[in-house]
């Protein structure tokens, strides 16, 4: 019995002795995993802050103790509550992250970012500290949140690289467009006959040069207005108008070409009654003369286009509806992107800025409205613009666009 009691306490020692290695092997690949992964996370260039549903930071890897200039063993235990820079403005980056709504500007952005997800754009009170935040919940196995993890990135640096492409190409197009303008009225005037009479294969030379100028000035001027779109500097003077008056007006501008082209263009029947709206006459006209003559570039012979305009809510509802050729759809994301146009359209027509849509977007967006669109390859393309009735619901001032200018190039 006694020997038997010895075998087994042996057994035992050896079992105990064996999960003792094994729990101590496991122990140390765990912490050379923990090191690991720390050592990835500290690696990164994007700050990692992570922290539990009490509010209390868990984690913060060396480039988010960067951003908010406080280190992660300083305020293991404390809580980050909202009025916490009250006593302690040091710590004031880092609340405004945790509570956005404190922010001076925040600004949600989908598929955009860095990861290409929804993620939020907070200028914090510090002005050299702007970031793109991802953030994440983190569950227990019972699904209640119990805590958080926030992915960000210093975009101070890529909007001041934006600024400075914009201001060069703001001063090159201005540089440009003067003796351009001096070129194209000295070709006008040989082609008028003010300069003498010329051979007709002179005035098809001219002719051909007149069209490029005029090409080149048209691209002068969208990439001045792209520009000062970007700087939240294109200028916009509203005043009430009569849009059902401004609508028959660019339709008539387009009589011309749509005979030309043996396009309908057709203004379908309104039956609700819109009041007059609060615009900027020139702006909008330029918006949705873009829309018209798009339609109309790549709309084939014998095709129509139709215009419809109805009530929705608080807002004008402008349908524009070609049978062109459509937009495929794996390039429909990149449609009012900077530079931007369809690989159909190209071959179709290889002229052309690719600015259009971006400009057309944001003045519809400066006058608190929305643009959308649905289209199908080789058979169409149907643009929708919401326009606010009320003049409340146009934004106070106007803002550079969220986009960077030259991102498309």
């Amino acid at each position: 019995m006694i020997i038997f009691s010895s075998v087994l306490i042996g057994i035992l020692l050896v079992f105990l002795a064996k999960s003792y290695i094994d729990l101590a092997r496991q122990i140390k690949l765990f912490r050379a995993e923990k090191q690991n992964r720390e050592a990835i996370l500290a690696s990164l260039s994007d700050g990692i802050l992570q922290y539990g549903a009490d509010k209390k930071v868990i984690f913060m890897n060396p480039k988010a103790e960067e951003y908010f200039g406080v280190r992660q063993k300083d305020i293991s235990d404390l809580k980050i509550v909202p009025d916490l820079w009250d006593d302690k403005p040091i710590y004031r980056a880092l609340v405004e992250i945790i509570y956005p709504e404190l922010a001076p500007f925040t600004l949600s952005r989908g598929g955009e970012s860095f990861l290409s997800e929804k993620g939020t754009e907070i200028h914090t009170s510090r002005p050299e500290l702007r970031l793109f935040v991802l953030s994440k919940e983190i569950k227990n196995a019972s699904g209640e949140v119990a805590g958080y993890v926030k992915i960000m990135r210093d975009i101070s640096h890529d909007a001041l690289i934006s600024k400075i492409k914009s201001e060069f190409v703001s001063v090159a197009a201005h540089q440009l467009r003067t003796p351009l303008a001096a070129l194209k009225w000295t070709i006008k005037l040989f082609l008028d006959g003010d300069m003498g009479k010329l051979e007709p294969k002179q005035l098809e030379f001219l002719g051909r040069g007149f069209e490029t100028t005029e090409r080149m000035v048209k691209l002068v001027n969208d990439l001045l207005d792209a520009a000062r779109i970007e700087e939240g500097r294109f200028g916009y003077e509203f005043k009430e108008m009569d849009y059902l008056d401004f609508i028959k007006k660019l339709i008539k501008n387009y009589e011309l070409t749509s005979k030309e082209k043996k396009i309908g263009v057709i203004l379908l029947p309104i039956r609700d009654l819109i009041s007059p709206i609060y615009a900027d006459e020139e702006r909008l006209s330029l918006a949705i003369s873009n829309l018209i003559e798009n339609a109309l570039r790549y709309t084939s012979m014998g095709g129509k286009i139709d215009i419809g305009i109805s009530l929705e809510k608080d807002y004008a509802k402008t349908v524009i509806s070609d049978t062109g050729i459509g937009i495929p759809k794996e390039e429909q994301k990149r449609v009012f992107s900077k530079f931007f146009r369809a690989s159909n359209a190209i071959r179709l027509e290889t002229e052309g800025t690719g600015l259009g849509l971006f400009i057309v977007r944001n003045i519809i967006k400066r006058h608190g409205g929305e643009i959308s669109f649905v289209s199908e390859e080789g058979k169409g393309t149907i643009f929708t613009v919401l326009l606010p009735l009320k003049r409340e619901l146009i934004p106070k001032k106007e803002s550079p666009a969220v986009q960077e200018f030259l991102e498309g190039v």
